[in-house]
């Protein structure tokens, strides 16, 4: 019919117009996230999703660089973040083999499970950050 694919062609013509907003050039090429004790962030961090995270001085305070999925990570103490949410603003997604193992990491690395199925869990970081883990 005639006019069945006329929400499917708005969709793209959006797309398109929103990759000619973006710059060729530009990259994600760190995520900073405030977190109010970096000693159990990093470990957090570390545990759950090997970042490699080493600590830093700058600023008169420490903070801890590392990796999460090729992405350099910044842990940054909140007192120089100044962040005032009371929850997360920012979300990030994950999906795993081992849904399992890796709730149990997040358990053992500080965080907690705020629910979890048998394909999906939504776990808390130190701080309360929600973070989503979906099976593969």
């Amino acid at each position: 019919m005639k006019g069945e694919g006329a929400p499917r062609e708005r969709g793209v013509k959006a797309c398109r117009c929103m990759m000619l907003l973006m710059d060729p050039d530009m990259e994600l090429i760190e995520v900073d996230l405030a977190v109010t004790d970096g000693v159990t962030s990093a470990r957090f961090y570390d545990e759950v999703f090997g970042a490699g995270l080493e600590a830093y001085q700058a600023h008169g305070a420490t903070f801890y660089r590392g990796s999460l999925n090729g992405v350099r990570l910044v842990l940054v103490p909140n007192v120089i973040a100044g962040v005032e949410a009371q929850r997360n603003r920012h979300q990030f997604v994950y999906s795993t083999s081992d849904l399992p193992g890796c709730l149990a990491r997040v358990e053992a690395g500080g965080g907690s499970v705020r629910d979890a199925g048998a394909t999906a869990a939504t776990v808390l970081d130190p701080d309360g950050n929600t973070i989503v883990l979906l099976a593969r």
